[in-house]
């Protein structure tokens, strides 16, 4: 009779300094520069005791990720992570990269209309094919999410109606004041 073991399955990860060598690949500069502009102070709290996992890209002794942004952002300097190299095709990585951020915008409540828009304006037309088999298109979103379409409308009304003036620097009204005194 053949004895049965249990093999653990071996996986190739390695544990390093996120500050030595951790960058966004170039596939996923746009997806991350998005979710850092617009996502990371709405996104949900991230908090666990475990090491992080990121499966990388290795490019000339540098770890690109291009997934994980929310995980990314909360990293400490020093913090130690452990990764997985993988070897994918850029349009896999693109694609995985703006999936990411899309769950993140999914993640949000309410949906910002304005967020939606950077996406839409950003994300190329392959991935969206890929994604969604379609055009991305708010109405997709909001039946993820199982929203009403009027719950958006109202929505982007409330972001339509804030008009934000840009506050002019101080240098600026320094020089607004001494034109009205020469007067």
């Amino acid at each position: 009779m053949t004895k049965r073991t249990k093999k653990a399955i071996r996986r190739n990860v390695k544990s390093i300094n996120v500050k030595d060598n951790l960058i966004v690949h170039e596939c996923a500069i746009k997806p991350y520069q998005i979710f850092c502009e617009w996502i990371d102070d709405e996104a949900n709290e991230f908090s666990s005791g475990e090491t992080i996992l990121f499966e990388v890209v290795e490019i000339d002794g540098q770890y690109c990720f291009f997934e994980g942004f929310k995980e990314v952002e909360l990293l400490r300097d020093g913090a130690e992570i452990s990764i997985r190299r993988v070897d994918l095709s850029k349009a896999e990585i693109e694609r995985r990269a703006w999936s990411c951020l899309m769950n993140e915008f999914a993640n949000l409540d309410p949906i910002n209309p304005r967020i939606f828009e950077a996406i839409k304006s950003s994300m190329p037309a392959q991935v969206q094919q890929t994604l969604f088999n379609k055009t991305l298109t708010i109405q997709h979103i909001l039946d993820l999410k199982n929203i009403k379409r009027h719950r958006y409308d109202y929505q982007a009304s409330l972001y339509r109606d804030h008009q934000y003036t840009e506050i002019p620097s101080f240098s600026e009204l320094v020089d607004e004041v001494r034109y009205v005194n020469s007067k």
